[in-house]
């Protein structure tokens, strides 16, 4: 994308909304414009020249160990770059490391994202893992509530 003084304008940063939501804010390093984009992952990422972290993956990627943060850097940007991703996400790192074999029932999607907002990456890959695990190709929410009576000790027995 180009600024109205021609030149292009750079990514300053991504920020994670709502499970699939982003917010992408672009500069113009000639002139200081700035604009902001926000939508679901599947809008925004046509609008990225190249793959970009989003803040949260960037802060998760950092706190891993030195020696493994490189492996872990390139895993997730070679499964990016063959699903044609370009914003890498918390959610997309657990995709990647669980090499894209967990699928999500539309019921479990819609669980998950009520949520709270500081442990809902936590429980997606715990989920993810405990499916991994069992063999299972789709969370669901049978498996959520399961996992929430094991961790917590209680089940609401919604579905």
């Amino acid at each position: 994308m180009q600024c109205s003084c021609l030149q292009t304008l750079c990514i300053a940063d991504v920020q994670e909304l709502d499970s699939d939501e982003v917010f992408v804010r672009f500069n113009c390093e000639s002139c200081g414009w700035a604009v902001g984009a926000e939508g679901s992952l599947k809008e925004i990422d046509p609008l990225v020249p190249s793959v970009i972290w989003s803040d949260e993956a960037s802060y998760d990627l950092s706190r891993l160990q030195p020696y493994i943060e490189f492996l872990v850097r390139d895993e997730v940007e070679t499964f990016a770059y063959d699903q044609h991703y370009k914003i890498v996400t918390s959610s997309r790192v657990t995709t990647a490391r669980n090499k894209g074999m967990i699928a999500w029932s539309a019921d479990a999607e819609r669980r998950l994202a009520n949520v709270p907002s500081g442990i809902r990456t936590m429980a997606k890959t715990e989920l993810e893992r405990t499916a991994l695990d069992r063999g299972m190709p789709e969370v669901t929410v049978t498996l959520m509530e399961e996992v929430k009576t094991r961790y917590f000790g209680m089940a609401t027995g919604r579905s």
